[in-house]
C-alpha cells in the first residue's frame, strides 16, 4: 500500500463501514504514538442509541479530549479488512487536516514494514505460535 509522507507524518486512506454505510477517510495518519484508533465523528451519521462508552484522549502537549467508542462493521486498510472492531469517534480534524489516526490497537495485530524510500507499507497478519 502506498502512503504519503508529509509534515513528518505517514498519511494513508482507510475505509470504514459504520451502520451499513461505506465511508472513505482520505487523510488518516499511521500513528505508532497513539494507543487507540480514532476517526473524526463528522464523517459518520453517529448512532447515539448504539452501545457506547466514553474515553479521554491525552495528547503529548497535555491537552485532553473526550471521545466516544463504538463497534464498527469493518475497517479496511489497504487490502486488509478487520470486522467488528471498536474505534473512537471525536473532534479529530485539526489545522493539519488529520481526519483520523490508526493507533497501536490496530497496528499491534500485524507485522508492519514501512519503506520510506518507496513510500509503501506492507502489513501481514500477526500469528502467534504457542510452540515458540
Amino acid at each position: 500500500m502506498k502512503f504519503e509522507y508529509r509534515n513528518g507524518l505517514i498519511w494513508i486512506p482507510v475505509f470504514l463501514e459504520y451502520e451499513g454505510k461505506q465511508i472513505q477517510i482520505e487523510k488518516c495518519i499511521l500513528d505508532t504514538g497513539s494507543a487507540t484508533t480514532a476517526i473524526d465523528i463528522n464523517f459518520v451519521e453517529f448512532n447515539y442509541h448504539k452501545p457506547t462508552f466514553i474515553r479521554r484522549l491525552c495528547g503529548l502537549g497535555g491537552g485532553t479530549q473526550e471521545v466516544v467508542c463504538q463497534q464498527i462493521d469493518s475497517l479496511t486498510i489497504g487490502k486488509i479488512q478487520l470486522k467488528s472492531i471498536e474505534i473512537e469517534f471525536g473532534d479529530i480534524e485539526d489545522g493539519f487536516g488529520i481526519q483520523g489516526f490508526i493507533g497501536n490497537d490496530i497496528l499491534s495485530q500485524f507485522t508492519v514494514t514501512i519503506n520510506f524510500i518507496k513510500q509503501s507499507i506492507e502489513m501481514t497478519h500477526y500469528s502467534y505460535n504457542k510452540a515458540e
